[in-house]
């Protein structure tokens, strides 16, 4: 496909609209040599000539004559998306794409998403909900603007900003010993078959990394890939997993016991951060801030 200067395509619609060198020169406020230039750029790009000239008038060639419908119409739509790209960068309008936990996008995210659809009801988000892995690759590819997860804490390349915390807690059915227990110990788990969240899960890696560092023996009887099929299975009589209690609480389930887990205590820290070097679009910018405003620690807190 031959590249060609959308200035020829605007130069061959206006001599073809206003059937004179002069006027489209005049239309254009360029010279007859700027002009006729850029008309025989375009004709070699496409390989003929598009109009014919001579002393009295000048006509379109077939070709010309099939092509000038569609070359309106190229430099109508480009008008209208340049309009529109000027009044996306102007004002904040466009689509945003980030990414998130989905505990976290279903229990917390709803009055930010509802108070910047108000401020911006033409934007459209698109939210990444994937586990903590994905997360951070699609932030550090560019696929999302930004992510709210929890990171390791070597993690390269990201600007990152603490939002709030989340206890562990012990998620047990009701009838199970543990279910009216004051708090449980790590070391209790020690004989008991868990329902284990997916290898890519950040809190998975957590738990495995505290159980190393207390010597707790961690064994996990089922494995699923997110948090709500975890509690589920909870609520259903599968078994006991270690969750956020905020997941607990947002995903809350008949028959679902949460108990402190103690000994030690044990927390994830949920960030939200950018690539480095990322400068934020006029569409995401105002998101982030309202996400800040509305999952850090003082707001949550006020909202518990």
């Amino acid at each position: 496909m031959h590249n060609f200067d959308i200035l020829g395509l605007e130069a061959f619609v206006a001599i073809a609209d206003l059937g004179s060198f002069t006027r489209a020169s005049r239309y254009l406020h360029i010279s007859q040599t700027a002009l006729s230039r850029r008309l025989a750029k375009l004709e070699t790009a496409v390989g003929g000539a598009l109009i014919t000239r001579s002393t009295r008038a000048l006509q379109l060639t077939q070709p010309g004559a099939l092509f000038l419908p569609r070359a309106r119409r190229l430099i109508r739509e480009l008008s209208v998306a340049m309009q529109e790209l000027k009044e996306n960068t102007m004002q904040g309008y466009g689509q945003v794409i980030f990414a998130c936990l989905p505990t976290i996008t279903a229990n917390l995210l709803s009055p930010a998403i509802a108070a910047y659809g108000r401020l911006f009801p033409r934007n459209r988000l698109q939210i990444l909900d994937r586990s903590a892995t994905e997360i951070r690759d699609a932030v550090q590819r560019g696929d999302a603007e930004f992510g709210i997860s929890v990171l390791a804490g070597d993690t390269d390349s990201l600007v990152r900003r603490r939002l709030f915390s989340d206890p562990i807690a012990l998620a047990c059915p009701a009838d199970h010993p543990f279910a009216n227990s004051k708090a449980v110990s790590w070391a209790d788990l020690k004989d008991q078959a868990l329902i284990g969240i997916g290898a890519l899960s950040g809190l998975r890696v957590q738990i495995e990394m505290v159980a190393k560092q207390h010597g707790f023996p961690i064994r996990h009887a089922y494995e699923v890939q997110h948090l709500a099929t975890a509690v589920g299975l909870v609520a259903g009589g599968a078994g006991i997993a270690v969750l956020p209690r905020g997941a607990c609480s947002g995903l809350g389930a008949a028959g679902l016991r949460v108990v402190p887990l103690v000994e030690p205590h044990v927390e994830r820290v949920i960030e939200i951060f950018v690539r480095e070097g990322h400068v934020l679009s006029p569409a995401a910018e105002p998101l982030f801030t309202l996400l800040v405003d509305t999952l850090s620690d003082k707001a949550t807190a006020e909202a518990a």
